[in-house]
C-alpha cells in the first residue's frame, strides 16, 4: 500500500498539494458503474493529512484565473454544512447522531 502524507498550512494549501499528488502519482482507473460509468479517474491508495492552521481564511480555496478545474466546495456549502451539522441538533434520516 502506498502512504501519501502531507503537511499543511491551511485548507487551500491541503486542497492544492493533495490535487498535485493524486494528478503525479494517483492510480488511474475507469469508473465500472454508475452515472460516469467508463470514465477514467485517480485516486491515492491512502492519505493522512495534518492542517498545521485549519482555522485560516479563506476555508474554501480560490481558483486562480484560468484554471478549467472547478473548486471543491463553495463558502456557502461549508457554511449551511456547519450550521447542519455541528451547531444544529437536527437528526437526518439514517444518522445516529448530530
Amino acid at each position: 500500500m502506498e502512504i501519501t502524507f502531507v503537511e499543511a498550512f491551511d485548507l487551500p494549501d491541503a486542497w492544492f498539494t493533495l490535487l498535485g499528488h493524486v494528478l503525479d502519482h494517483g492510480r488511474e482507473y475507469v469508473v465500472d458503474q454508475g452515472s460516469f460509468e467508463g470514465r477514467k479517474r485517480k485516486e491515492l491508495q491512502f492519505v493522512t493529512l495534518k492542517v498545521t492552521n485549519p482555522e485560516q481564511r479563506p476555508l474554501v480555496p480560490p481558483m486562480p484565473p484560468g484554471v478549467s478545474i472547478p473548486p471543491p466546495t463553495t463558502m456557502e456549502y461549508a457554511e449551511e454544512y456547519y450550521h447542519s451539522y455541528f451547531v444544529g441538533a437536527d437528526k437526518q434520516p439514517h444518522e445516529e447522531y448530530t
